[in-house]
């Protein structure tokens, strides 16, 4: 009974998991992948030390696992924002670049350009400045 109900717990963390890949790879931009990989795989952890805890049956173990779980999610949340905060400032960054009167950013309306490495947008008739790898920065 204690086997199978741990197995059951494993697995349902380890579709967890798979799910937060699946959010990883499919998502579009940063903070979906960070929403989907902080909690999908934070749950799918706790399910999998709980099933192993379970599995164990001593109630130290359960007990090194719950403080492990609990540390793994407060680092997971800080570089989650760390991760965040430093996408935002990039965004922020690249729409400095475009002055006033450039086209909206990726997801904004009225988008009609192409998307450049960045992640801005800019539209197709919008010339390259010699000389620098940037579209967007005058050439001085």
């Amino acid at each position: 009974m204690i086997t199978g109900l741990s197995a059951v717990l494993i697995v349902c963390g380890v579709l967890f998991f798979t799910a937060g890949t699946a959010g990883l790879i499919r998502f579009p931009d940063v903070r979906s992948q960070l929403h989907a990989l902080t909690k999908a795989d934070n749950l799918g952890l706790g399910l999998i030390m709980a099933g192993a805890a379970l599995y164990l049956g001593s109630w130290s173990t359960a007990l090194l696992l719950a403080i492990a779980w609990v540390l793994i999610l407060g680092s997971a949340s800080v570089s989650a924002h760390a991760l965040a905060a430093r996408e935002a400032s990039e965004h922020d960054a690249a729409r400095a670049l475009d002055g006033p009167g450039a086209s909206p950013a990726v997801g904004e309306s009225g988008s009609t350009g192409t998307v450049s490495e960045s992640g801005t947008s800019r539209t197709a008739g919008e010339p390259r400045a010699p000389g620098t790898s940037d579209p967007r920065r005058p050439a001085s």
